[in-house]
């Protein structure tokens, strides 16, 4: 009775257990004619996307004052005219306030043998320079060599006149104090005529106003980068020291000691320290260059006694002595026509270049002698 039972339910338990399907269950097969069910495709990850380099920024060119070979900070200010201020150099004249803060001084003899100042400012208008006095054809030469504008008391007829074509040629500007008085001004401590003064940022207000405001491309000196420099380097190969120079003038020559601690040469003349009263400050001269050229006399009276004025070769070449660095390097100076800039060769054909800062520049005969030790 009992296995008639089990014989009973045994069919039953395979259809229960056909209906709930089992771990050994079986997809039923895809009738004819239709299409398989999907399947889920498995999706690759995208790659991370790779980012851009950062752009490197493009550095800021440096820009240089082209007659110190210092660092610009007004980058646009190095394409305003220089301004040839004219200084007198006798006795009566000194100290000559503002020599400091000028970018180049000229030195050069005029009539009985004393000398006079072309001193150059570009990267600094003071507001005194003096005491002012009278230019020379000399200056005619520097102001257009330079695009720059005449700062002076006035001249006779012929150098006026020889200015006045220059002017108008499109070389040079003038604001002497015959064409232009606005920026000087006389002071009380000092006796006529060394009481003239100018206020140059007056005069490079003026200067505009008359249409000297445009940029022009000023011709300067070839620099080394840095006070900070090999002595030999920059055609300074073969030169030899040279811790005291003497420019031999006939009056008053001009002494100038090389200062290690400032890396620049200390002026001095008939003895004196030559010293800035804007400040007290003693001129510091990176360089010290004597060019050799032709000077002679000309037939124009620049004074009451009857002195009669000198001219300067100032294109073609010559001789030429650079003190720089407490070393000095002997060679030649190149300039082929009246609106190029010198430029100075050792004696083999390398250019010279100078430290940045201020430079003195002294005109002296072919035939003198400038000593050093």
């Amino acid at each position: 009775m009992t296995s008639n039972r089990w014989i009973v339910l045994l069919p039953a338990l395979a259809v229960l257990v056909a209906a709930c399907g089992g771990p050994t269950a079986q997809a039923s097969p895809t009738p004819p004619g239709a299409s398989p069910a999907p399947t889920q495709a498995t999706v690759a990850p995208s790659p991370a996307p790779t980012p851009s380099p950062t752009p490197s920024p493009t550095p800021t060119p440096i820009v240089r004052w082209p007659l110190t070979g210092l660092v610009a900070q007004e980058p646009g200010a190095v394409k305003r005219r220089p301004l040839n201020v004219r200084l007198p150099n006798d006795p009566a004249a000194r100290p000559q306030q503002g020599l400091a803060k000028a970018d180049v001084v000229f030195e050069m003899i005029v009539e009985g043998g004393i000398t006079r100042y072309a001193a150059i400012f570009h990267s600094q208008n003071p507001e005194a320079v003096g005491p002012v006095r009278s230019y020379r054809f000399s200056d005619l030469h520097l102001t257009q060599m330079l695009k720059g504008a005449l700062v002076a008391s006035g001249a006779t007829n012929e150098e006026t006149d020889a200015v006045t074509r220059s002017v108008n040629a499109g070389n040079m500007l003038s604001i002497d104090a015959v064409r232009h008085g606005q920026p000087y001004y006389r002071v009380g401590n000092r006796p006529g005529p060394n009481n003239l003064f100018a206020n140059l940022e007056i005069a490079r207000d003026t200067l505009n106003r008359i249409g000297g405001g445009n940029p022009v491309d000023v011709p300067g000196f070839k620099f080394l980068a840095s006070v900070e420099h090999d002595p030999t380097a920059g055609g300074f190969v073969g030169s030899v020291p040279a811790t005291t120079v003497t420019i031999p003038f006939q009056h008053a020559p001009s002494t100038f000691t090389w200062d290690e601690g400032s890396k620049g040469y200390r002026r001095a003349q008939a003895g004196v320290r030559t010293v800035d009263p804007d400040g007290g400050v003693p001129v510091l001269a990176r360089n010290v260059i004597a060019i050799h050229t032709n000077i002679w006399t000309t037939n124009v009276v620049q004074d009451i006694f009857g002195s009669l004025g000198l001219d300067y070769r100032m294109t073609g070449g010559g001789a030429v002595s650079i003190f720089r660095d407490g070393r000095r390097q002997d060679g030649t100076w190149k300039r082929d026509n009246p609106l190029d800039p010198f430029t100075f060769f050792d004696q083999q054909g390398n250019e010279i270049s100078l430290s940045p800062g201020q430079s003195w520049v002294h005109f002296v005969y072919p035939e003198w002698v400038v000593p050093s030790s």
